[in-house]
């Protein structure tokens, strides 16, 4: 088994995450790595510890943000046709729910990772989620679920007409809420640990002013099976390779999904600069699978605008991958 430490974010208040564009009657459905490792920068950068943020971002891992309930943990599913058979439902039934999945309790996920089957029943198919049979049925609430509301913008120059829009907020069940994955030395540990309290007590994602994306931090630890036939690697975060790196993901025969990141720079310092478009760059998502075995490092990457204005500072994305080694079924 290997330990790896959690990051659990419980008792979170309402949370919108922006999706690049002007509009926010959608929420973005993941808070991915790269929102977390940058939200960690600028906590970083604000307590004035030092400025050297390239090296900060270095110098950890962090996976992206995925759904618990109360102690349950949920993984991504891996990307491509899965080894489970539901012994009690009709089979075409069984693959329109098997799209839907998204996210593996982990006893049933550490099983899959290794290349065994699952055998389940219908019952455990729960919309984007596979309970353990042990799981109480009675008992599953989804974890988050969405709400639009209306509101008002009301313009501070006299005379402007107040105009009204919407915006969807993300809500989180009493015993459920987001957790992360951190690869980092001991004492890396405890300084991001720290890091994420005050993030917690600040709050991450759109109207943070008005007690958005506030939580409570807890650390506990996640068990993964060694895999000992490997053939695999599974990605847990958003992922830039290097450029020495791509011929050896073999993408032709590897399972995969591209995200273009970007958008404002919302959470600059400097209030000129938040309404200019960052750089924007391509990454893996969580769950894509490659059909490889070699150490990934991944890059981190600048995506400052080119804006001739002396305060124009980094504008530093994270794509260091957070791996797991696995067995595909697929290949």
């Amino acid at each position: 088994m290997v330990t790896y430490t959690l990051v659990k974010f419980k008792n979170m208040t309402p949370l919108h995450i922006g999706t690049g564009k002007e509009n926010y009657d959608f929420s973005s459905s993941d808070l991915h790595s790269d929102t977390l490792s940058a939200a960690l920068a600028a906590i970083k950068m604000q307590m004035a510890e030092e400025h050297d943020l390239m090296s900060f971002l270095e110098s950890f891992v962090v996976s992206s943000a995925f759904p618990f309930i109360e102690d349950r943990y949920f993984l991504p599913k891996p990307y491509g046709k899965i080894n489970v058979e539901v012994v009690d439902a009709d089979e075409y039934m069984v693959r329109k729910k098997l799209k839907k999945l998204r996210f593996v309790e982990t006893s049933l996920w550490n099983k899959l990772i290794k290349g065994e089957k699952l055998t389940v029943r219908d019952w455990q198919l729960k919309g984007a989620f596979l309970l353990p049979s042990d799981f109480p049925e009675a008992k599953f609430i989804v974890p988050s679920k969405s709400q639009v509301n209306q509101r008002v913008s009301v313009p501070r120059e006299n005379g402007m007409d107040a105009e009204p829009f919407f915006f969807e907020w993300t809500f989180f069940g009493v015993n459920s809420g987001l957790y992360c994955l951190l690869d980092a030395s001991a004492d890396k540990k405890e300084e991001l640990f720290q890091l994420f309290e005050r993030l917690g007590e600040e709050g991450i994602g759109t109207d943070r002013n008005l007690g958005g994306g506030k939580f409570e931090v807890e650390s506990a630890e996640l068990f993964i099976p060694e895999v000992d036939s490997a053939d695999s690697t599974l990605l847990l975060s958003l992922f830039i390779p290097t450029e020495e790196e791509l011929p050896l993901l073999n993408l032709e025969h590897s399972r995969y999904e591209l995200l273009q990141r970007g958008g404002y720079m919302s959470g600059s310092q400097e209030i000129d600069f938040r309404h200019l478009w960052k750089k924007s760059v391509y990454m893996f998502k969580a769950g894509s699978v490659f059909c490889m075995t070699d150490s990934l490092k991944g890059k981190v990457v600048d995506l400052r605008p080119d804006w001739n204005d002396k305060r124009m500072h980094p504008v530093f994305r994270s794509g260091k991958p957070f791996v797991v080694p696995i067995k595909n079924t697929e290949l």
